[in-house]
């Protein structure tokens, strides 16, 4: 079991080069479209996933937990779909998602400008000038969404195992890189995978249902037993877990809820 992941900018050509690859190794491409009508499932429709996944906190947002709420419904429905054999995923987060997973091979794109201002100018036809100003804008939207939920640069070297400028190679040359990276870096540790992204998935959907209630939250999980901080008065321990366990009940994958209260240290992604 292998997991690749492909971020990129707007319009740098991701898309290809993740179809290249699948072919390639035989794998299935998942893009974000995909992850957004998984989500739907949970009750997080696809304008939702649009603004979470694509604008950082803003007006009222930034002062409710509407925002967590939906970043934790769509990383439940990112990990269920990651559980399938072989994925090559093109889209935001996924490096982010899968930091501290095994046999997982991040990648990232950087295209020329010119050459994604002129599929702008295809896609949507724009003049130049306008090109350049929806690129700028959806640039700067990316970077302040990484910066303002991760507290990271998306542009940081370290966050990737592959960095490929596609201004000096082209797309067959860029897949073959990837490629030939998956099959040397890449073996075994399915089942150990397929644990950890199940305990991710609980994870995520057991702080959706807390979010509901409680302003922050945290949560691991392990072989179906949840860990869980919640920020709440340390006076109100007892009534905190007692709620907790409540809005957790009937949780499908859950067989225990151990809950605490303190601050969240917000490490996990």
């Amino acid at each position: 079991m292998a997991i690749i992941t492909i971020s990129r900018d707007a319009m740098s050509g991701g898309g290809h080069v993740a179809a290249r690859v699948a072919e390639e190794l035989g794998y299935t491409v998942v893009g974000p479209e995909t992850v957004a009508e998984a989500a739907e499932t949970l009750s997080l429709n696809c304008e939702e996933v649009e603004r979470t996944m694509h604008r950082a906190p803003r007006g009222l947002d930034r002062f409710t937990t509407k925002h967590e709420q939906r970043m934790a419904l769509f990383r439940a429905a990112f990990y269920d779909l990651m559980q399938r054999d072989n994925i090559v995923y093109h889209g935001l987060a996924g490096h982010l998602f899968m930091a501290e997973l095994p046999n997982v091979l991040k990648v990232r794109l950087k295209a020329d400008m010119d050459n994604r201002v002129s599929e702008v100018m295809q896609r949507e036809g724009v003049n130049r000038g306008q090109a350049q100003r929806i690129l700028q804008r959806r640039d700067r939207e990316r970077e302040r969404w990484t910066r303002d939920v991760y507290g990271l640069d998306p542009h940081d070297p370290d966050l990737y195992d592959i960095y490929l400028n596609l201004h000096h190679i082209d797309v067959d040359k860029a897949s073959k890189i990837i490629v030939d990276a998956t099959r040397v870096s890449t073996n075994g540790h399915g089942p150990i995978m397929r644990k950890m992204l199940r305990d991710l998935a609980l994870a995520a959907r057991a702080e959706a249902r807390l979010l509901h209630v409680f302003r922050g939250v945290e949560a691991t999980a392990d072989d179906g037993e949840l860990f869980i901080k919640v920020d709440a008065p340390l006076a109100g321990e007892e009534s905190v877990m007692e709620q907790a366990k409540g809005r957790l009940r009937g949780l499908e994958g859950m067989t225990n809820a151990y809950v605490g209260v303190g601050a969240p240290t917000f490490t996990h992604y």
